[in-house]
């Protein structure tokens, strides 16, 4: 592939150099010389020196023949222009890396629309993604969040007895808001029909809004003991509120300890039944007393490294079960991690690993692999003229191997639908689909394949 990389901060730098011993042919444009140099005396790849979000930057750099174009710098308005621009210019796929969403998620309909995005990734939102499926320790085996989180799948492996174990999925009684998309058999990935049987560690997917996959989650039989109940978080920045109100809705109690005493106040009256506390987490007489030693994983997520990784190691010793700490700088992930820290995520790491999936897989729509390949979850646009939109899901052709799981209205509400819902132009589709049957479901939705 052509590949445009504009911004050669440590998520652009890191895409370059893993793109190219891939084989692609790269292009970067970064302002600062001395960056430019560096990398470009490196790796095989062509050098333009300039502002990225400048119609003729990006004309020097041949955006009109670039297969992707990745906006990554380290500024959100330059990142949009750039994929506004390129994708004008005819750049054919764009990735969007944003710092802050929040202003995108209001008016999600109107950004995807003017900025013809093909991928949005926001630091904030991976990073809280992550923090909190590392602080979840229950019986799923891996958690992945679509539609902005109001989609969640879960994988979950059935125990030798429960409620579910033997039983006929048509005669499962499973929570509304949810659908059972896919068995994982002796790594044989199956959609399953309704005279599918669940046997004894099957793992089987479950897709559906979150709250319904944990009532799902409750029946399926076997000890909860290892769910966190009790969470401290260290931190006053967005990112701390986004993992607060997601522990929340996992049912964990949640302090929060937060050192200016502005942020201390919003945070109080933004988050509902937690616990603010202003104060320093490096403080070992505030820890003691508010019992943090007892709390199941305390997570150093500041917007300060150094404050994060000594907050952290002060509440393993004085017993926290598990700790996770906030790493803007990827080089240290290893170094927290030998310093003791459980888990040590790197925002800008898990958005390079992210697009690298993306740039990866088969499909430009893809955002989960299942057993390497064997089924794919694509988030998709139903394309207008398509042979899908306007059809009811019962009568939309997908194949079997094809299931619908949400779709994401105009308006920006989620449903999981029934046979009876309809897919309308512009909509975005949530589907789990077997590898044998992707280019046939892609055709049906108007996605013509790179």
């Amino acid at each position: 592939m052509n590949i445009l990389i504009v911004g050669l901060g440590e998520v652009g730098s890191y895409l370059a150099k893993v793109l190219s011993t891939e084989g692609h042919s790269i292009t970067v444009i970064d302002p600062d010389l001395q960056r430019m140099r560096r990398v470009a005396d490196l790796l095989d790849v062509q050098a333009v020196s300039g502002d990225g979000s400048r119609p003729d930057v990006l004309d020097r750099a041949e955006a009109h023949s670039a297969d992707l174009l990745l906006a990554v710098s380290s500024d959100d308005r330059v990142n949009m222009l750039t994929c506004l621009f390129g994708k004008r210019m005819g750049a054919k796929k764009t990735v969007l890396r944003l710092r802050d969403s929040s202003a995108v998620r209001r008016s999600k309909t109107f950004f995807k629309k003017n900025l013809a995005h093909d991928l949005l990734l926001s630091l904030d939102d991976l990073a809280a993604e992550e923090i909190v499926k590392t602080v979840r320790q229950s019986k799923a085996l891996g958690v992945e969040n679509f539609a902005e989180g109001r989609v969640q799948m879960r994988r979950f492996r059935i125990p030798e007895s429960g409620p579910y174990t033997g039983k006929l999925v048509k005669d499962l009684k499973i929570p509304s808001g949810m659908l059972i998309t896919a068995i994982d058999r002796d790594h044989e990935v199956i959609v399953p029909g309704g005279s599918d049987e669940l046997r004894a560690d099957d793992e089987i997917f479950a897709l559906g809004e979150p709250k319904a996959i944990s009532t799902f989650e409750k029946k399926i039989g076997g000890s909860r003991l290892g769910a966190p109940r009790n969470v401290v978080v260290f931190g006053g920045a967005r990112i701390s509120q986004q993992v607060c109100q997601a522990l929340q809705r996992e049912h964990v109690n949640v302090k929060i300890i937060v050192e200016d005493r502005k942020d201390a106040e919003r945070m109080s009256e933004t988050l509902e039944d937690v616990v603010v506390l202003h104060g320093s987490a490096t403080d070992i007489n505030l820890l003691q007393e508010e019992h943090v030693g007892d709390s199941d994983a305390f997570l150093g997520i500041s917007v300060h490294d150094e404050r994060n990784l000594m907050s952290c190691q002060l509440a393993r010793d004085l017993g926290t079960r598990r700790t996770v700490a906030l790493v803007h700088k990827p080089d240290y992930v290893s170094l927290y991690q030998h310093l003791g820290i459980d888990v040590a995520v790197s925002p800008r790491l898990l958005c390079a690993n992210r697009i690298l999936a993306f740039v990866r897989s088969r499909s430009i729509s893809t955002i989960a692999t299942i057993e390497e390949g064997k089924a794919e979850v694509l988030e998709i646009e139903i394309q207008a003229g398509s042979k899908v939109a306007g059809k009811k899901v019962k009568d939309a052709g997908f194949p079997r191997g094809c299931v619908v799981a949400a779709i994401t209205r105009e308006d920006g509400s989620v449903v999981i639908p029934g046979g009876d819902d309809e897919l309308a132009a512009g909509e975005q589709a949530v589907l789990f689909v077997l590898e044998k049957v992707v280019d046939d479901v892609l055709g049906l939705a108007g996605i013509r394949r790179e």
